[in-house]
């Protein structure tokens, strides 16, 4: 009996003392087979648990993709939809495992790079959150490099870097990003360098291309009084305490901040 046959007597074991060399392929086929299918279950439980977690249904979403792992802990998106959750969960640290988890099965894998980043930013690891944008705006592959570009630039606002969160918001622009995001973090950008006529044209092109919401008009404001344009500024603080009355800005306005 060759070593080879041994080691799959081995790993087929069913109970069986012996292992006959005719039912080699026969059982390698079996394996294959039942790799399939656990394959395929981890895919659709996988799916339900994004749906689920898309709808609110945390729990039963928590509930299909631990069983989609069990199918076949080797299906690196069932990994990174768990971290999700966990992450939406408020538990980071286990977030932070799944997700380290889901790049090494699939590091080619740019939504995962970039999502990762995200959480990685959040948690103030910038380099690393950095390391992973780059590894998703990066691939010439990639499909939607601009929201790996808008996810960098706030995390370098988020780390203090004015300069090079403009830097890329301005390369998303380039890439033809069309999300809010782009623009309103030029204009914020502009503002906290100093740019304030710059930021305010940043953001009548935000204006013309999308709908306020209460973020950007915190930012409007902000822009209003650095330029001293006290019609726009008029404007901008009615729509606020029109439409966002019990937003964080429009208290922030009642209190007298600029945002």
């Amino acid at each position: 009996m060759t070593h080879r046959l041994l080691t799959l007597c081995a790993l087929v074991l069913l109970g069986l003392t012996g292992c006959a060399t005719t039912g080699l392929e026969g059982d390698r086929g079996s394996i294959e087979r039942h790799v399939g299918e656990n394959r395929q279950a981890a895919e659709i439980n996988t799916e339900l648990a994004a749906g689920y977690m898309r709808e609110g249904e945390l729990k039963v979403a928590m509930e299909k993709i631990r069983r989609a792992i069990r199918f076949d802990s080797g299906y690196a998106p069932a990994h990174h939809v768990h971290a999700l959750l966990l992450q939406r969960l408020g538990e980071d640290e286990k977030a932070g495992d799944a997700f380290a988890r889901a790049v090494r099965l699939d590091g080619e894998n740019s939504d995962m790079a970039n999502n990762y980043g995200g959480f990685l930013c959040s948690q103030g690891d910038y380099e690393r959150a950095q390391a992973m944008f780059r590894r998703a705006y990066s691939d010439p592959l990639y499909e939607t490099p601009e929201y790996a570009l808008v996810n960098s630039g706030r995390c370098y606002q988020q780390a203090g870097d004015q300069a090079q969160a403009l830097a890329q918001f301005r390369r998303a622009l380039d890439e033809g990003a069309r999300q809010p995001g782009a623009l309103l973090g030029v204009a914020q950008a502009l503002l906290e360098t100093g740019e304030a006529d710059e930021a305010a044209e940043a953001m009548r092109r935000y204006e013309s291309r999308h709908r306020h919401t209460s973020r950007s008009l915190g930012i409007a404001i902000a822009i209003d009084r650095a330029v001293g344009d006290e019609q726009a500024l008029k404007n901008h603080r009615l729509i606020l305490r029109g439409r966002f009355p019990d937003s964080p800005e429009a208290q922030a306005l009642e209190q007298g901040g600029s945002r």
